[in-house]
């Protein structure tokens, strides 16, 4: 199959966006925006090795339009995240992404233990295989690192779900499940 998948990763721009907060209240903002920079290289990397080995197509997800411009993401193709809530955004690339390729794997950029079986694996389940309409990645905190799908989703459905808890992950799978 030739179809491309549309890889998305989730970053933000730091000087424009709060980064990493809970963990900067810990470890000093300097320190909390530099693991998220190494966080976005390793990310970087590892979706670069997967573009060149198998159909997909990667893309900065970049929350802030002026950030677009920013030296950090030219490495790959933008798009911007959109205004709103985050399941205003995932939402938007998603839905964007969906259009242009038939099936999107959306990231965060902060995986570091990210790997490229992990992404390649999603890839070809939504990309390759006409069985899988999606798939998750789940953290061991509740959350999740990676979704992927080859159907449009509502955006009543983004917004419904409750991000950043131990039941995010859960709350998705069982909100998606009625889609397929």
């Amino acid at each position: 199959n030739d179809r491309m998948t549309a890889v998305a990763i989730f970053v933000k721009t730091p000087g424009q966006s709060s980064i990493k907060t809970r963990l900067a209240e810990v470890i000093g903002k300097e320190k909390a925006e530099s693991f998220y920079l190494l966080s976005c290289e390793w990310t970087f990397q590892t979706v670069k090795q997967l573009a060149s080995s198998c159909n997909a197509h990667p893309f900065w997800a970049v929350a802030e339009r002026e950030g677009m411009a920013s030296s950090l993401w030219q490495n790959f193709d933008r798009v911007c995240q959109g205004e709103g809530s985050l399941g205003d955004r995932l939402h938007y690339v998603y839905s964007e992404l969906l259009q242009r390729f038939g099936s999107v794997v959306v990231l965060g950029a902060d995986s570091p233990e990210l790997t490229i079986e992990a992404v390649q694996d999603a890839v070809q389940e939504v990309g390759e295989r006409e069985k899988t309409p999606f798939v998750i990645g789940e953290t061991p905190d509740g959350g999740f690192y990676l979704f992927g799908g080859r159907k449009p989703i509502p955006a009543e459905l983004w917004r419904s779900v409750s991000y950043s808890e131990t039941s995010t992950a859960l709350e998705l799978k069982n909100k998606i499940s009625e889609l397929g």
